[in-house]
């Protein structure tokens, strides 16, 4: 019987198919309960100054485990930006309704949660209706499917440390499908060249 591949097995594969650069950290921090650090970096580049990131942490925070396509930007170090899918709950929470941010298309709006520190910023980052396009077909193609602005600043190594990020992500869980990889990259790209 053949052993199940593991999801740095399927992304490892995915890598060496597309010709792109693997490398994988791992850490064992406690062997009795099985406590570990993975982190896996992937670097596509056809699309420079990117980062494919998949992260197994110990903190047991709402990022334990993610993965992404990562996109280093400059800019205001302060803004802060999450785009999710809404849920029922937010539908029906009132409080929620109201602080979250609007862009002021009823279709778009009606789908998307928005968090942001900085409605003028990110107004000019959503105002185009092809970016609202990608970014619902995105976050409706799975469930825990984020796009953020300084959510996420992986600094596990020298590359990363210090950086803000335009990620194109998923928590709770690693992108292992390639279909979903190429729709991260393809959604990153277009918002990274709003920020250029």
């Amino acid at each position: 019987m053949e052993k199940e591949k593991s999801s740095v097995d399927i992304l490892k594969e995915i890598a060496k198919r597309a010709n792109w650069e693997f490398s994988l950290t791992e850490k064992t921090l406690n062997t009795r309960y099985g406590n570990s650090a993975r982190n896996v970096i992937i670097k596509n580049h056809q699309i420079s100054d990117s980062y494919f990131i998949s992260a197994q942490t110990t903190n047991f925070d709402k990022y334990r485990i993610y993965s992404g396509i990562f996109f280093p930007v400059t800019g205001s170090n302060n803004y802060k930006l999450l785009i999710r899918k809404r849920n029922q709950l937010d539908k029906f929470s009132f409080r929620k309704n109201r602080l979250r941010f609007k862009i002021g298309n009823s279709s778009f709006d009606s789908k998307v949660y928005i968090e942001t520190n900085n409605d003028i910023e990110t107004h000019k980052l959503l105002s185009n209706s092809k970016i609202q396009l990608e970014i619902i077909e995105f976050v409706y193609s799975a469930d825990c499917l984020y796009v953020g602005f300084n959510e996420i600043n992986p600094g596990f190594n020298k590359d990363l440390e210090g950086k803000k990020f335009l990620s194109v992500f998923m928590a709770l869980g690693w992108m292992i499908d390639k279909k979903m990889i190429d729709k991260a990259y393809r959604l990153g790209e277009l918002l990274k060249s709003k920020f250029s």
